[in-house]
């Protein structure tokens, strides 16, 4: 059997209402003029703009559904950043610092939450993605030296060393997708990680047997949706 004919029996079973979030945020040096930004990142045109005062900010709004959103703060020519969640119903809290909203302690009392963390955390400090990074972040130090990518390819020794990074990465991201999934099979961001990591790696048959093992609340998360309808 075909996945797609796995994905129209589930999604005809399926449907979507609304999920309360109640977020709340603080970032030291946050002035009250500046503008934080809730977006969904899987085209359903959700944004909401947040309560802001100097310091701390907060929404308390209802979200199309579970998924990807990101988090905005300062518009451009404001100091931009952002940061990629995965966000539900429930409680959420941010506390960190302007300027370094990567880097903020963020929890949460949903088990989507303590999960998208965990996953998180378990990719950050693995080591070649954790070279990634630092090489990421040299890129952007060497290209500031002269204002363009000059600087970058004028050091032939790190772009060699980089380029060999990259194929590493891709299988590596692969490899803790599947072992996430073999270690926590009815964790609710499991159509995530099928979604971002695996979904050109499996063939239909392996499609439909992941599918089949996703948990309730994974199905109807936003990605889920897009999986069971057919979307790769």
């Amino acid at each position: 059997m075909k996945y797609f004919f796995l994905a129209f029996t589930m999604s005809v079973a399926l449907a979507g209402h609304a999920q309360n979030l109640k977020f709340e945020g603080e970032l030291s040096g946050l002035t009250a003029d500046t503008k934080v930004i809730l977006s969904d990142m899987m085209k359903k045109k959700f944004h909401d703009t947040a309560t802001v005062q100097s310091n701390a900010f907060s929404f308390d709004c209802k979200l199309p559904g579970a998924g990807l959103y990101v988090l905005r703060v300062g518009l451009i020519g404001k100091k931009p950043e952002n940061r990629i969640l995965y966000l539900d119903a429930g409680n959420v809290t941010l506390k960190g610092e302007r300027g370094k909203l990567k880097n903020a302690a963020l929890s949460g009392d949903e088990p989507y939450m303590k999960d998208w963390l965990k996953f998180d955390d378990i990719q950050r400090n693995d080591p070649i993605l954790a070279r990634q990074k630092r090489e990421n972040d040299t890129v952007i130090m060497l290209a500031m030296k002269t204002g363009s990518y000059d600087g970058l390819f004028s050091d032939t020794a790190f772009v060699k060393r980089s380029g060999a990074t990259y194929p590493l990465v891709s299988a590596k991201k692969i490899e803790l997708a599947k072992t996430w999934l073999a270690e926590n099979p009815n964790s609710d961001i499991n159509a995530y990680v099928i979604y971002k990591f695996l979904r050109m790696e499996l063939s239909d048959e392996e499609m439909k047997r992941a599918m089949e093992k996703l948990s309730p609340a994974s199905r109807n998360s936003l990605i889920g949706k897009k999986l069971i309808s057919g979307g790769r």
